[in-house]
């Protein structure tokens, strides 16, 4: 493990906030952490930390299942409401249409030792997709 996935581990645990953690493809990591948005609905974070010894590393995280477009007959008014979303409402953040229907949020980044603003980017995301949850379950039901 790398200083980087160290410090992001203990930082997690420190906040007391629980994940789950797999080794991927080229020994990257993976993180999943789950936040309760509402009594029905719980956000699945996936987090991606690059492995290397480098003092910067790349990370992603995806906020997955915000909603699932079973109607493709609503896919031309979802994707012109992403891209709303996208210019006005996600700031660094980006919401996609995978192609089984499932739109996620995501963001990428360089990370170092210092591993707070990947915390904090991860909390502030959860914030925002909770907010684009509620626009697309308005705007697609």
């Amino acid at each position: 493990m790398s200083k980087i996935t160290d410090n992001f581990e203990a930082l997690v645990k420190e906040k007391k906030l629980p994940f789950s953690k797999e080794e991927i493809e080229s020994g990257h990591h993976l993180y999943r952490v789950q936040f309760r948005i509402s009594d029905q609905k719980l956000l699945v974070v996936e987090l991606i930390i690059q492995e290397s010894e480098d003092d910067y590393v790349d990370a992603q995280i995806i906020y997955r299942k915000l909603h699932m477009l079973n109607d493709r007959a609503k896919e031309e008014k979802a994707l012109a409401l992403m891209n709303e979303l996208n210019e006005i409402k996600t700031g660094y953040y980006n919401v996609y249409l995978a192609g089984d229907g499932e739109v996620f949020l995501r963001t990428l980044m360089r990370t170092s030792a210092d591993v707070n603003p990947l915390y904090q980017t991860l909390i502030v995301g959860s914030t925002i997709a909770k907010n684009v949850i509620e626009e697309l379950e308005t705007q697609l039901g």
